[in-house]
């Protein structure tokens, strides 16, 4: 597999914060095109791998070797160039556009954004009407378009997430990274906007899903990565990954995987095993 066909690939990354080691000799390759989930327990690792494809985070020095990070081959990215390649909804950008002078953009002035990384209305740059258009058409591709003169701070969060998908989505980025999306929504909006990122992956566009929710991992990712302690744990196809005792060892308790409809769920241990 050739360098300019991965999204990510981490070759003995390392990174600590003070004594902790939070990501130990980690190596993985995420290719372009093949949806992707990165599942574990809270504490495992996984939004330090997240903020390394951010370029928030670098790979520390150990031994006198730092790994390397490389993300659509190449290592050197400027974060404004990398930006206009990915699409990234996390949580920590749905609070910022919750509230404050943020929450106060509209839905089509928060997608807007998405073309220059901005997240106040008054550093918007987009070029004239035709990036109006693509604004309207990633509203519409969401479900989002009756929300365009709405703004933020008066949408449920289920809502403001739709149009965050499209504020990412608008500049027709190689991939779409996703950090818990349903995260505080509740039973409809989670099950509608999970069908809309199903619709996304049918269209076309590559999911890097990262998540501590199995429920999160939609029928049209068909590769996991379990993460543990820093490791990666395990990965491969999602039928022979999310299973009984992989994921009861990540997770430290006896889980038993369900299946309900085309999604899978985990349940204690001492409840009746389906799966």
């Amino acid at each position: 597999m050739s360098n300019s066909t991965l999204l990510l690939e981490l070759d003995q990354v390392t990174v600590n914060r003070g004594e902790v080691r939070i990501l130990d000799s980690v190596s993985a390759q995420i290719p372009l095109g093949r949806h992707t989930a990165i599942l574990g327990p809270n504490g495992s690792g996984k939004t330090s791998l997240l903020k390394l494809l951010m370029r928030q985070f670098y790979p520390s020095i150990t031994d006198s070797h730092a790994g390397q990070v490389r993300i659509l081959g190449r290592s050197d990215w400027h974060i404004d160039d990398l930006r206009k390649q990915l699409g990234i909804v996390s949580n920590e950008l749905d609070h910022t556009f919750a509230s404050g002078r943020s929450g106060r953009m509209t839905a089509l002035e928060a997608t807007l954004s998405g073309f220059s990384g901005v997240q106040l209305k008054r550093h918007l740059k987009y070029d004239g009407e035709s990036a109006v258009d693509l604004a309207h058409e990633a509203l519409r591709q969401v479900g989002a378009q009756r929300l365009t003169e709405r703004t933020l701070e008066t949408m449920s969060t289920g809502e403001r997430r739709r149009v965050l998908i499209a504020r990412a989505l608008v500049h027709s980025p190689k991939a779409l990274i996703l950090d818990e999306p349903t995260t505080g929504l509740d039973i409809a909006a989670r099950t509608a906007l999970l069908e809309q990122l199903e619709k996304l992956a049918e269209g076309g566009t590559t999911l890097l899903l990262v998540t501590h929710h199995l429920e999160e991992i939609i029928p049209a990712i068909e590769h996991v990565m379990l993460l543990g302690n820093g490791r990666v744990e395990m990965e491969g196809q999602r039928g022979e990954v999310l299973t009984d005792e992989p994921l009861s060892k990540l997770f430290g308790l006896p889980l038993h995987v369900v299946r309900e409809g085309e999604y899978l769920f985990a349940r204690p241990g001492d409840q009746e095993r389906r799966v």
